[in-house]
């Protein structure tokens, strides 16, 4: 009889993935082991990629670099470097109207320091995190099994966090190059900020011969704030800009708690 796999699924969120962070500190605390000893694949959207390939990332002696509450630390002490804007950078994108809202330079530089030079290939347990690639108009998974068996698919653990976080009209597309070609990528929460039907499917396709699922899904809060009938017959798209992804991302989450 065969273990079930143990799956571990975090959604997107901006600076909420403090969230599943706690959550995970806290299941760190009682199981007394590593997050990547708990679980046989990790998948994250967004700031829950940003979690998942953190978890994962070696340190010294086959342990993990970050724990899951230095992450919570990541969160709550490079926020304001992540999302700071200048501001020449807000009369120059007409206060988001015309560009994006962030610059990249500061994303960049913090993940530059928290991932250094490590490689998507390098990652403790198998880890994949979803993007979005713009050109061909189709999902893109990073997967650190396929980046340990196609060099053309391994790339630097930085490189992959930048192309998660680029949230349309927060940060632009990351473009990586691979195997004499290239891709344009933006955060994948654009189809799957609650990615745990992706990882359902995947732990599938890598464990088919696993007696079952234990399947944790970590959420990062969501929007309660109703949008009143009265208001909303009126808006337009300057109106539905900002509600219009939140109302997108929790509806999705929703649908794929349903599925599961």
């Amino acid at each position: 009889m065969n273990k079930p796999a143990r799956v571990l699924s975090i959604d997107g969120g901006g600076i909420r993935g403090i969230i599943p962070c706690m959550i995970l500190k806290e299941l760190e605390g009682r199981a007394q082991r590593p997050i990547s000893d708990l679980f046989d694949l990790i998948v994250g959207t967004s700031s829950g990629g940003i979690i998942s390939l953190g978890l994962s990332l070696p340190g010294e002696r086959g342990m993990p670099k970050y724990d899951a509450k230095s992450l919570a630390t990541f969160f709550e002490r490079e926020g304001r470097n992540i999302f700071h804007v200048p501001v020449w950078k807000r009369v120059e994108s007409a206060w988001n109207l015309l560009d994006e809202k962030y610059p990249e330079k500061g994303l960049e530089e913090v993940l530059s320091r928290y991932f250094g030079e490590s490689r998507l290939k390098d990652a403790l347990r198998p880890v994949m995190v979803p993007a979005y690639e713009t050109e061909s108009r189709s999902p893109w998974f990073f997967r650190s099994e396929r980046a340990r068996v196609s060099p053309n698919f391994d790339f630097p653990m930085k490189d992959v966090a930048r192309a998660i976080m680029a949230t349309p009209t927060y940060f632009p597309p990351k473009k990586l190059e691979s195997g004499g070609d290239y891709h344009s990528l933006i955060d994948g929460c654009v189809f799957g900020n609650n990615p745990g039907m992706c990882a359902y499917v995947e732990a599938r396709k890598m464990y088919p011969e696993r007696d079952g699922f234990i399947f944790v899904s970590l959420g990062s809060g969501k929007l309660t704030r109703r949008i009143p009938h009265e208001d909303a017959r009126d808006w337009g798209l300057a109106q539905w800009a900002h509600p219009l992804l939140n109302v997108m991302f929790d509806g999705q989450g929703d649908v794929v708690d349903h599925q599961l």
